[in-house]
């Protein structure tokens, strides 16, 4: 949600320099980046700004509201992809690997996205800017209107287990058990899986994101010629 007007500062010694919802997002986006969401509390915030926690209270009015402009702050910097010759299914793909990269890079700030209703300027801007690249490829509005949110969970959610992976015993499985395991799947039950196994294991995290990316795309294109 908007914020009030900022309250002013009274830190202006050299030694303590005065607060800001600017100096107060860096700092708990750093702490994002290095520890991750769930790690993050208003008084590990509140430290790196060199204040009391309940003086954050003044600028956000609390966790989750910070939480969420952090958010937008991430979404307002998102790399914004133009079409060349008209290509705009290639810029609006552009967009979202962009996004997704922006999410991933600040571990647990997709399930913040997964909650919460983008109301703010850094996501308005995004949305804005998918509509308009759907709009030049002719893709109906009421589409384009869902496709926006579509796009908006695919990157969450993507960034989402990215974090998971990265920190849970998953992570540390190797392919080839994993390529083990389907290959002498019972051939009866699972033929399939057991017949494709390598396909099943082999693609890493980014063709399967671009795959997902595409088949999006994709409906979108044929829903349009529908």
């Amino acid at each position: 949600m908007p914020l009030p007007a900022e309250p002013v500062s009274r830190r202006d010694r050299p030694a303590k320099p005065p607060l800001s919802r600017r100096s107060i997002l860096d700092a708990t986006l750093g702490l994002i980046r290095e520890r991750g969401v769930e790690a993050v509390t208003l008084r590990d915030v509140a430290a790196a700004v060199n204040t009391g926690p309940a003086s954050l209270y003044a600028y956000f009015g609390g966790r989750d509201v910070l939480l969420d402009h952090a958010l937008d702050d991430v979404y307002a910097g998102i790399e914004l992809v133009n079409p060349v010759d008209g290509d705009w299914r290639a810029a609006l793909a552009a967009t979202v690997v962009n996004t997704v990269d922006a999410l991933e890079s600040f571990p647990g700030l997709g399930a913040v996205a997964l909650g919460t209703i983008p109301t703010l300027p850094g996501a308005l801007r995004l949305a804005e800017h998918e509509l308009a690249l759907m709009q030049a490829g002719g893709i109906p509005d009421a589409d384009a209107a869902l496709a926006v949110d579509l796009i908006a969970q695919f990157a969450a959610s993507t960034a989402v287990e990215r974090t998971v992976r990265d920190r849970s015993a998953v992570a540390d499985i190797p392919d080839s058990d994993a390529l083990a395991v389907y290959s002498t799947a019972d051939p009866e039950l699972f033929p399939r899986v057991r017949r494709l196994a390598p396909a099943l294991t082999g693609a890493d995290e980014r063709r399967r994101r671009d795959f997902a990316i595409d088949v999006m795309l994709s409906g979108l294109t044929s829903i349009s010629r529908a």
